[in-house]
């Protein structure tokens, strides 16, 4: 499982990059709620809790895929849907029938629809003020002087 969590090494170097080092807040909070959430759940229902880093993995996923400027609380509440009921309510790892990660943003995305969709892109991705045509497209798309002959 940390073959996983290497290989998400990099498009986590890449999401603090581009989106500053609040992502670090937010992929934190994330792993630290995954993995506590799962001690506890696992405690509670008297099973032998094993660090195989499925949780941190889902942590880490679930973090990637939200908004950039998230409040942290929602992460945690999104954080303890996704291992509570999206992977320990059906039996925990190997018998979850959803994406723990994905359940959990469609968790949000219906409680806090605004948050999830609303956000602002980071300074230096600008909007492209070209909304027509590109030079690429010219050969495919028929223009007017063409279509008269």
């Amino acid at each position: 499982m940390y073959i996983v969590v290497a290989a998400l090494l990099f498009p986590t170097a890449a999401g603090i990059y581009f989106f500053g080092y609040y992502a670090i807040y937010i992929i934190l909070a994330s792993i630290i709620t995954a993995v506590l959430t799962e001690f506890v759940i696992k405690k509670l229902r008297k099973k032998r809790f094993i660090m195989d880093g499925s949780a941190v993995i889902t942590g880490l996923l679930f973090a990637l895929i939200l908004p950039p400027r998230l409040p942290l609380w929602m992460v945690v509440i999104g954080t303890f849907f996704s291992i509570a009921v999206a992977k320990e309510a059906f039996g925990g790892l190997g018998y979850n029938i959803f994406n723990p990660a994905l359940a959990g943003r469609a968790f949000l995305s219906v409680c806090f629809p605004k948050e999830m969709t609303t956000w602002v892109l980071p300074p230096h991705f600008n909007y492209d003020a070209v909304t027509g045509a590109t030079p690429l497209a010219e050969n495919f798309v028929p223009q007017a002087d063409k279509l008269a002959s």
